[in-house]
């Protein structure tokens, strides 16, 4: 028997009282868990129209200007526009009301691709403008959900699958993103894929807004000008290198396509490619790794090397198999960007991770950006090499993990924690 206050407690009792706490710790978690799986939810709603507007708006520039030129060019410009743009709102967000930062771009965004589509301008130079505006409008959903996934976690291996699943989802945004856009265009033209995109922005920015006004917590303004720190290097060079690579295999596989004489063939081989990282994502996130991110970043970039190594040798072998080689060499992407996002919510101080997922955002843009635009250059000669180049760009960020990693001085980050 027990003594407790003034009451005796007897063995079972005391197996009563003891459950009690146990209890409500399971309840936590799992009211925890839910909470991540609404706010992953929500953030795929509101990041769809980035796999929606831009290509809407190529066929839409195109046909009211009958120029592919100032097609990509609008493109382009939404692109480098949204690079920018996330660093920019992230400071705002993470400093006050992230919600408020997302509800405000997401409807702003909305209303500048709203105009494009219900207006019957036609002048390449609105057009471009407009394109340009809607990209700097993006809001940071990306940067802030991962923010939030060391918040809602139970452990390690739940922060590790949120991360994952989050790099896996955005697979999901441009396999069905294009998909809509291609259903919609051939029913009823390039507008109603923009309309359905401004709906989509509307109600995903504003229910991820809804979904984390009860959990944000605004960085202190007194820690949040701690810098980032030179461990924060590495990541963003390894993201900018592999997403590098991503570009130039991005404009091989239309090429080769197109040199086989089946320009539709090109959907569904990047689809293929985004399903395996889907499947390799979904699978990762099952698993328990044993060391932190930045032990299994080096392998799984030599996994998404040899991947991309496969795909020059089976592009030669016809469609078919180019589609088989796409899959394998997708099966390693989200878990790599997944372990990117990890080591960067290791190293950088707790004030400025809105910041630092932020420009990671950008670092990716800017990559595939840069590859894809070296790509068409190369495609003129061959996808051979691109696909040669894009496996470059993979090795060359195993090499600037090793060097840079051994160079950084993670413990500094904890300053201002």
């Amino acid at each position: 028997m027990i003594i407790a206050g003034s009451e005796l407690l007897s063995p079972r009792r005391l197996r009563v009282a003891l459950v009690i706490p146990a209890a409500s710790s399971r309840t936590e978690q799992q009211l925890r868990r839910r909470k991540s799986y609404v706010v992953l939810v929500t953030s795929i709603l509101a990041r769809l129209p980035q796999g929606m507007a831009p290509l809407a708006i190529v066929l839409l520039v195109q046909e009211r200007t009958g120029s592919f030129a100032y097609a990509g060019l609008a493109s382009g410009v939404w692109a480098l526009l949204a690079a920018v743009s996330q660093p920019l709102w992230a400071r705002p967000a993470g400093r006050g009301r992230a919600e408020r930062v997302i509800a405000a771009t997401s409807v702003s965004q909305a209303a500048v691709v709203l105009l494009i589509a219900l207006t019957t301008w036609d002048q390449a130079a609105v057009l471009v403008l407009l394109s340009g505006l809607g990209g700097l409008l993006a809001a940071p959903t990306s940067a802030v959900s991962r923010t939030l996934w060391p918040e809602l976690a139970n452990d390690q291996h739940e922060l590790d699958s949120l991360y994952t699943l989050d790099a896996t989802t955005q697979e999901l945004i441009f396999i069905a993103g294009p998909a809509i856009v291609a259903v919609l265009v051939a029913t009823a033209g390039p507008e109603s894929a923009l309309v359905a995109a401004t709906i989509c922005g509307t109600l995903g920015g504003l229910s991820f807004a809804w979904a984390i006004r009860p959990i944000w917590t605004p960085h202190p303004r007194t820690t949040s000008k701690t810098h980032m720190g030179a461990a924060v290097r590495a990541p963003f060079v390894v993201l900018f290198l592999m997403a590098l690579g991503l570009g130039f295999v991005e404009v091989g596989v239309p090429a080769a396509a197109i040199l086989d004489g089946n320009r539709s063939a090109a959907g569904w081989l990047l689809a293929l490619w985004s399903v395996g990282s889907l499947v390799g994502g979904v699978a990762s996130s099952r698993i328990r790794w044993r060391g932190g991110p930045g032990d299994r970043l080096p392998g799984l970039l030599t996994g998404l090397t040899c991947g991309t190594a496969v795909v020059i040798v089976t592009w030669h072998l016809g469609l078919g198999w180019l589609g088989v080689g796409l899959f394998a060499a997708g099966l390693t992407l989200a878990p790599t960007l997944a372990a990117c996002y990890g080591v960067i919510q290791e190293v950088v101080p707790s004030a400025r991770r809105t910041d630092a997922f932020a420009w990671a955002v950008t670092f990716i843009l800017l990559g595939i950006g840069v590859g894809a635009a070296i790509g068409g250059v190369l495609a003129e000669v061959s996808p051979t090499w691109t696909f040669v180049a894009g496996t470059i760009g993979t090795l060359l960020a195993i090499g600037a993990w090793k060097v840079l990693s051994r160079s950084s001085n993670p413990e500094a980050a904890e300053e201002g924690r």
